[in-house]
């Protein structure tokens, strides 16, 4: 709700700043999003366990992949301030409307066995704000900071009774570097903007309800981002478009004491793609 609240009031600035003749531009985009959110891990079952004709035994310890994917609403917002004829500044903010619940299943990566499904529902909220300088007005070199604050929820069975629900919090701040191509702004016709970014993790904090006094902090990893827009000018300052995103998240895993236990906070994988009708305006 507070990035959301960030984005309109991003919007808002971007409103007013564009209204005092800078040659810029805000846009609002609805579409959706589809998370692939995978984990590897190493599991040791606690007591004896059997799937179809396996049969896992105490103490056994076993190559674990979790595999989440989910499709879910999802709204962008943001622009970008021209201050000179050589720099210019992006901002970018994306919230998840409303989560949709999925399932997440442990597979054995030997065996191939679903151990268990959990329900799990997945929400993203991030904001990048990005200073470009023109080599022309076209091609620019982009660089900057991204801040992306993932919220995964499992839970078993929601009808019964014994449901347990874990949450886990994943914030991640990247110092940005990449290109951005920018056409010209038409006063009719039709316009393409793309973009690549790539970023480095410089802060994580993870939190996770099961260990509640316990942050994972190791920020090691990297973010791959690209993007594509295409958009027509059918009237002077007002443009309508599709817009489509792809963003590619790694992270190492962490190991930590919690309570005599071993806690483990997983190598994890993030792939997210977007797309989705954009509102597109200006003003000179």
């Amino acid at each position: 709700m507070k990035k959301l609240v960030l984005s309109f009031i991003g919007a808002g600035l971007l409103f007013a700043s564009n209204s005092n003749n800078f040659n810029g531009y805000s846009y609002f985009t609805i579409g959706v999003e589809n998370f692939q959110y995978t984990e590897k891990f190493i599991y040791t079952f606690t007591n004896a366990y059997s799937v179809g004709n396996k049969t896992y035994l105490p103490g056994q310890s076993v190559a674990v992949k979790s595999k989440i994917n989910v499709t879910s609403p999802v709204y962008m917002s943001g622009g970008i301030v021209r201050f000179s004829p050589k720099w210019d500044l992006s901002m970018d903010f994306i919230s998840t409307l409303k989560p949709n619940q999925t399932t997440e299943k442990w597979i054995d990566r030997g065996e191939g066995n679903t151990i268990t499904t959990n329900y799990a529902t997945i929400m993203s909220n991030s904001m990048r704000f990005l200073l470009q300088y023109k080599l022309t007005n076209q091609h620019r070199v982009a660089f900057g900071f991204n801040y992306v604050l993932n919220t995964f929820k499992r839970y078993n069975d929601p009808d019964a009774q014994t449901t347990e629900l874990v949450e886990e919090t994943s914030a991640s701040a990247m110092i940005d570097l990449g290109y951005w191509f920018e056409s010209n702004t038409a006063g009719k016709g039709f316009r393409i903007k793309y973009s690549i970014v790539g970023g480095y993790p410089i802060y994580q904090n993870v939190k996770n309800t099961k260990a509640p006094d316990l942050t994972f902090n190791k920020a090691k990893g990297y973010n791959v981002d690209t993007s594509f827009y295409l958009g027509y000018s059918f009237y002077k300052g007002l443009e309508l478009g599709l817009y489509a995103g792809y963003s590619y998240m790694y992270r190492d895993g962490d190991t930590k004491n919690y309570k005599n236990q071993k806690v483990i906070w997983p190598t994890n994988i993030t792939r997210v793609a977007r797309g989705g009708l954009q509102i597109t305006w200006n003003f000179k």
